[in-house]
Formats: structure tokens, sequence, C-alpha cells
């Protein structure tokens, strides 16, 4: 396998924990050769993030989080946990920690007050451990009302940290971005979230929907901040399968009423939106608020289909988001309705297409 060197484009595949872990394992392996970083997603009451990472990076996998959120977990063992997994990754490979301010799932379990201050202390926190500071939690009072951090405790890492994770991180409004700018080393977002989708670009509304200014700026003066972009695709020997997993991940965005401003200001399919959320108010679950979504709805956040399906359109999509400041990319859940067949897919028709250079071994 071959090293890259830091500044070129990096390349990642995200995947969703719902397979068995190792079928998830088996993706990574088919796709190490092609890709730099395997992200996977936290979901917390799914298989185990942290676990699935280190068993890829044992693997040869570069990996990272995507994304992760400080309000259940204490990042005093995030810290621990990515350091362990910079230990596994084979040279010229790197962990990233992608960290966000938690989504409709955390918001169900846990209590997301303050969320861009919870995160700028847990990134600082992380920073200054890997780092090998004495680091006196009372520096980081939100995540020891949450935590129940010791009055005057201080904690330190017990073993170098040679390699540091980077640090990207995920969310939107300007406090988040500010957090972003000045703490992390680069941002991610996904085409799957309307006001980053190719709607977005395209319509002009980009500027208004999203606060890239502060992001953009850091990343011109600082090549090492990188932007990453994620491109949402199902893709499977079976159109028709491919594009109904891909409404089923099209329904868990567009039932969230946050996201339906933006939505309104793109001119989406605003009917199949209230269909989907009406689907899930009347208990019909994932399923009958899939067969809501309609096709233009879809269409909108997911990229979908087969391989010769899919390849122009992400191709498309890979050139908007960079003339849009973009640097890094990766190709993001759902993948396919079959993980396996999804990753052989990619690995040889999707990723030598988009990106001529990584060709399947």
């Amino acid at each position: 396998m071959s090293a890259r060197l830091p500044m070129d484009e990096q390349l990642g595949v995200q995947v969703t924990p719902w397979a068995p872990a190792p079928a998830i394992i088996d993706m990574g392996r088919r796709l190490r050769d092609q890709v730099d970083t395997v992200f996977v997603q936290d979901q917390m009451l799914a298989r185990n993030v942290f676990t699935l990472l280190g068993a890829l990076a044992s693997h040869g996998c570069g990996v990272g989080t995507n994304v992760t959120w400080p309000f259940a977990r204490n990042p005093i063992e995030m810290a621990s946990s990515a350091a362990t997994m910079s230990e596994l990754t084979p040279d010229g490979r790197h962990v990233t920690i992608g960290i966000g301010s938690g989504g409709a799932l955390a918001a169900a379990l846990f209590d997301l007050s303050d969320r861009a201050r919870v995160v700028e202390e847990a990134i600082v926190l992380m920073k200054a451990l890997w780092a090998g500071e004495d680091v006196e939690l009372d520096r980081f009072p939100r995540l020891g009302q949450r935590l129940g951090y010791v009055p005057g405790a201080s904690a330190t890492m017990t073993y170098p940290v040679h390699r540091t994770p980077r640090v990207i991180v995920a969310g939107v409004g300007p406090r988040i971005t500010a957090v972003a700018a000045e703490h992390a080393d680069g941002v991610i977002a996904a085409s799957n979230l309307p006001m980053y989708s190719a709607a977005s670009m395209r319509s002009g509304a980009y500027g208004e929907l999203v606060v890239s200014q502060p992001l953009v700026a850091r990343a011109n003066r600082d090549p090492s901040f990188r932007l990453h972009y994620g491109m949402n695709v199902s893709v499977g020997r079976d159109r028709d399968r491919a594009r109904a997993h891909a409404r089923r991940q099209a329904a868990l965005i567009v039932g969230n009423p946050g996201m339906w401003p933006a939505m309104e200001r793109l001119d989406f399919d605003m009917a199949s939106v209230h269909a989907v959320k009406a689907a899930f108010d009347d208990g019909r679950g994932i399923e009958g608020a899939a067969e809501q979504v309609s096709t233009s709805l879809a269409d909108a956040l997911i990229i979908s289909g087969t391989v010769d399906d899919v390849v122009a359109p992400l191709a498309d999509l890979r050139a908007l988001a960079m003339a849009h400041g973009y640097t890094d990319f990766f190709l993001g859940g759902p993948l396919g309705p079959d993980p396996l067949e999804a990753a052989d897919l990619l690995s040889v028709g999707v990723i030598p297409s988009v990106w001529p250079d990584r060709k399947a071994p």
C-alpha cells in the first residue's frame, strides 16, 4: 500500500455501523489501498465506533470517526482511544477524530445545551493530552459539570503520543464554525444535508446557508487545514434496490424539521417532506417514511443506482465542491443495500472512474 503526502487530495469512505462487525472490517480491507481513511459513524446504540476503528487500523486502514460527539463520551477516554489507534495505523496513514455537536439520536438521549462550547472544550482537552501536558480539568467547566470531574484534578497521558490524531469538526452555524476555525485541523460536511447539497451550491444559496468564510480563510493561509466533503451514495447491481436504499436515508434527513428552512429555501419537494414526517408521526417507521420520499427529493440528497448511474453525478459533485473550497472527499453512507457488494463496486467501478489515479488493486 502506498503512503500519500499530507497535502495530496485525501479520499475516504464512510461506513455506517449497522452491518455486522466482520462485514465492516471486510469492507475496510477491500478499500484500504484506494482510500486514505475509513470513517465510521458514532451511533451510540449501534456497534461501537472505537472497537471497529481499532480493528480497521490493525488491518492497515487509516481510520476516523465521522462523527462522534462529546456529550456522553468522556473526551479523556476519546483522547486515549484515538492515541491507541494511532499506534495501530500503518506509516503514511492517520487517525482522524471527526467531532460534532450531536444529531437526532444524541438529542433524544442527552442534553445538548451549549453545544459549541462543549465541543470546543473537548477539542482543547484532547489536544493538550496528546501533547503530553498535565491538564488542569478546572479549565473545562462545561465538561466538568456534565461528566463530574473532581475540582482541582488534573489528567496526563501515561504514554507518549508519537503520531498526533487530527481533529475535524462537523456542524452548521457561526459558533461551531468559529470553534473549528480556531481549534481544529479541518471541517467535514456532507451532501445529504440540504445546506451542503448540490442544489445549495448550484443555486447560489450556499453562502446564505453555510458560514464558510472563516473556514476558507483559514485553509487559504494554512494548507494543513482541510475541508472535507462527503458525497453520499447508494450503489448496487440492482438499480431499484440501490435507489430504494437511498430513500431510507433521505427519509431520516428530511423527517427532521430542523432541515426544513434550508429545504424550503432550495425549493425541495416540501409535500413529500411533510408526508415523510407524517409517516414517522403515525408510527409507520423507516419503511413507511421511505415510501413517501419522492424521486426528486431522494436525488437531491443522495446519488444512487448502478455504477454507470452514479459515476458522472459524483464527478460533477466533486468539481462543484472543489469550486466552493473543499480540498478532500469521502464517499458517504449509505453506500449501498449490500455493504460488501457496495465495497466491491466502489473499488472496481466508482473510485477508478472518479479518481483515475486510484486504480483497483
